[in-house]
C-alpha cells in the first residue's frame, strides 16, 4: 500500500522507517495521506518537467490555480503541485498563508508591499517581484490577517 506522509521534519525519518519495515510504500503522489494533527507542512512536493523536488514552505512566495493546474513559486521558479488549494489550505500554516482569492494563497512573509486598489482591492508586490490581487470577497480577511 502507498501512504504519503505529511509529518514534521523531525519524525519524518522514524515513521517512515517503521511504515516500510511494515511493509508499505512512501510516495509523494499517493492518494492516502498520513499525517499529525497540528502539524503543518514544512515541505510539498513540486514538478518540474520530469524532475520532482521537495519544496520548502518558506520558500515559497505563492501558490497559484489555474484551471487543473497549482503552481508554487519559489524565488522566481514555478513548480506544479498535485494538491488542490482547500488542501492547501489545510496542511499550510494559517500564521503564514492566506488565502487572497479563489485562485490564490499568498506567504505573508513574502509579501514585498501592499498597495491600495479601487473597489477594496489590494495589489501585492511578492519578494519574486510578481503581483497578485487580493479579491473583494477576501479583503477584510486579509486587512485583519496583515493588521492593517
Amino acid at each position: 500500500m502507498r501512504i504519503k506522509l505529511m509529518v514534521s521534519e523531525k519524525r519524518y525519518s522514524e515513521i517512515a522507517k517503521d511504515l516500510i519495515a511494515k511493509g508499505f510504500e512512501i510516495d509523494d503522489a499517493a492518494e492516502l495521506i498520513m499525517s499529525e494533527k497540528n502539524v503543518y507542512a514544512e515541505r510539498l512536493i513540486g514538478r518540474r518537467g520530469d524532475e520532482i523536488f521537495r519544496l520548502k514552505t518558506t520558500e515559497i512566495s505563492h501558490i497559484e490555480s489555474f484551471s487543473h493546474d497549482v503552481i508554487a513559486h519559489c524565488g522566481g521558479t514555478e513548480y506544479k503541485i498535485t494538491e488542490r488549494l482547500r488542501r492547501l489550505e489545510e496542511i499550510l500554516d494559517p500564521a503564514e498563508f492566506i488565502r487572497i482569492s479563489n485562485s490564490v494563497i499568498v506567504s505573508a512573509n513574502h509579501i514585498k508591499s501592499i498597495k491600495p486598489a479601487l473597489g477594496q482591492k489590494f495589489v501585492l508586490t511578492m519578494s519574486d517581484g510578481s503581483k497578485t490581487d487580493v479579491t473583494r470577497t477576501y479583503y477584510y480577511i486579509f486587512k485583519e490577517f496583515i493588521g492593517i
